[in-house]
């Protein structure tokens, strides 16, 4: 995997992984690299629920409970709240 594939992943999982299994099974991503993928994936996987709330998904279907297990795998915490609890996060 290259820096760029690294940093793309670091922003978009899902246009590298095509399953957060993957990413826990990579050898190209260290623990730190690996938690900060699964985070962002499972920020874009409640960002995709909410959206399919709401009516506007397009048939997507969200990857979350594969990223919450992915994460449970490396022993990862779940996303740390800024503020009060919402759709997207705690």
């Amino acid at each position: 995997m290259t820096e760029e594939e690294k940093t793309k992943a670091l922003t978009n999982p899902s246009s590298i992984f095509r399953r957060p299994e993957e990413v826990v099974a990579s050898t190209d991503l260290n623990r730190a690299e690996k938690t900060e993928v699964l985070k962002q994936w499972e920020l874009d996987a409640r960002l995709l629920q909410v959206a399919t709330e709401e009516g506007m998904g397009d048939g997507e279907r969200p990857l979350f409970s594969e990223v919450k297990a992915a994460q449970k795998k490396l022993d990862v915490s779940v996303l740390e709240a800024d503020g009060p609890a919402s759709k997207v996060g705690p």
